[in-house]
This record gives C-alpha cells, sequence and structure tokens, in this order.
C-alpha cells in the first residue's frame, strides 16, 4: 500500500536552515514514518543510504537519528534483512497510570515533600542520551523524597528537557505532569519504564529510612509528549515493602 514516493511530503520537511541540528530532525521525520500503518505493522523501513540521498544529509546523520530510535527501542535491525517497527514494545500510557501523587490524593493522605531540591546542572552523558539533547547542556534537576506524615516511602530525581521551565512558586505537592501541562503547557502522554531490584546504600538508606541492604524498587522512566518528544527523565526508588506493580496486557 505505501510505497516510499508516498513519503515524500514528510522528506520535504527537513530544513537546511533550520537551527535545529538535522539529526533531530531526521528523528522526528522517522518517527512520523513509523506510524504510517505499513511500517507499524511490519514493512521494512526505508534504507538509510535512500533516506539520506533524498534528504540531502550524510549517511552518518541517518544513522545517528535510527540510532536514538533503536535505543528506545522503536526499531529493529536484522542484518541482511532490514529494519522494522518493534511491534513488541510496551509502554505506558499516563492517563491509565496512577502517580504516587494521585494515588495518596485519592486516598485522602496528604503527601510530604521531606526533602526538596530544584536547580539548573549541566547534563550528564546518560541524561543527554534520554532527552535527547546535547551532553552539558542546562537542564532543571529535579530531587524529592516523599511519603504521607513522618514516613518517606519514595526518593525521585526528575531531569527535564531544555523546553521545560520550572518554578520554585509552583506547588509540588500536585502530580507533576499536571504541573508541567498547566504551567509550562506540554501534555506528557508515554511512559517507558525500566524497573529493577536493587539494595539501599548509604544515600538510600538515609533517604528513606531503612538500613543499608534494604530492598529497593528502582524504576527508570522517560516520559514523552504528545510529539513523542522527551519531556523528563525520572530515576525513582521506592520502598519495596510499600509497592507493587501489577500489570494488565490485552491482546
Amino acid at each position: 500500500m505505501y510505497e516510499h514516493d508516498i513519503i515524500d511530503d514528510l522528506l520535504k520537511k527537513v530544513d537546511h536552515g533550520s537551527a535545529v541540528p538535522l539529526h533531530i530532525q531526521v528523528e522526528e521525520l522517522l518517527l512520523s514514518i513509523i506510524k504510517l500503518p505499513d511500517y507499524a505493522n511490519g514493512k521494512l523501513l526505508p534504507k538509510e543510504v535512500d533516506l539520506a540521498r533524498n534528504l540531502g544529509v550524510s549517511r552518518s546523520t541517518v544513522r545517528q537519528a535510527s540510532n536514538r530510535l533503536s535505543e528506545k527501542n522503536l526499531i529493529i535491525r536484522k542484518k541482511g534483512i532490514g529494519t522494522r517497527v518493534n511491534k513488541e514494545m510496551i509502554t505506558t500510557s499516563l492517563d491509565s497510570w496512577s502517580s504516587f501523587s494521585k494515588e495518596m490524593l485519592e486516598k485522602g493522605k496528604k503527601i510530604v515533600n521531606s526533602h526538596f531540591q530544584l536547580k539548573r546542572v549541566k547534563s550528564s552523558k546518560q541524561v543527554s542520551l534520554k532527552l535527547g539533547i546535547e551532553q552539558g547542556a542546562k537542564v532543571y534537576k529535579l530531587s524529592r523524597v516523599r511519603g504521607v506524615k513522618k514516613e518517606s516511602k519514595v526518593y525521585f530525581i526528575s531531569y527535564f528537557h531544555p523546553k521545560v521551565e520550572l518554578k520554585d512558586s509552583y506547588d509540588y505537592t500536585k502530580p507533576l505532569y499536571n504541573i508541567i501541562e498547566q504551567e509550562c503547557g506540554y501534555y506528557a502522554e508515554i511512559s517507558k519504564e525500566e524497573i529493577s531490584a536493587i539494595v539501599a546504600d548509604e544515600d538510600l538508606a538515609e533517604k528513606l529510612n531503612v538500613v543499608i541492604g534494604a530492598p529497593i524498587l528502582k524504576r527508570e522512566r522517560l516520559v514523552l509528549d504528545r510529539g513523542q518528544s522527551a519531556l523528563e527523565y525520572n530515576i525513582g526508588y521506592y520502598k519495596a515493602e510499600n509497592f507493587k506493580y501489577s500489570v494488565e496486557l490485552r491482546r
């Protein structure tokens, strides 16, 4: 159904005179292509060499963009075959996910930030990779220990894309994504998560009021807006005794 000439209009959107780096523009182009029905259903994506020629960019620029999609598990490459959309990737809609703030508010419990720090920092290599920005770019870092009454339950560290401007004056007892939508104008739609089990080191033990070596649930989350662009890279550390994740999958 979709031949490569169908995406001609998308190819014209790459602007060589724009201040936006070409590899970022090409990444956005690829995100649009993989949403087309045939590609979403398994058709091989255009070859990198063909895209580079049609776009008037180097193959390394296209490869840099496609590497980003591969790192996000959006596409799968097979040598000698080609590149397809990863149909098995599972993402979580934030509309169906209950945040810590929302869950506590629904239970009628007042949220307490026993530790709160908002500051601008230079993005590390890991943060830059997650957010798709240059290493060393200035980003807002928000770290909070949250709980109810005098009991600490979770320690969050969030890094935000430079487009997200936060202020100390915002009410951070409210759900974070509501704040971002109402104050910054960006709607958080997709959450890509990785969950692992670790043990508390000295810093986590102090912040969560547990003994060193206590079981901790670590959750890394990359939050995207409606345009599939990064908003936040978040690391959450939960007391294992207080939380569980339940997953319902539908065919």
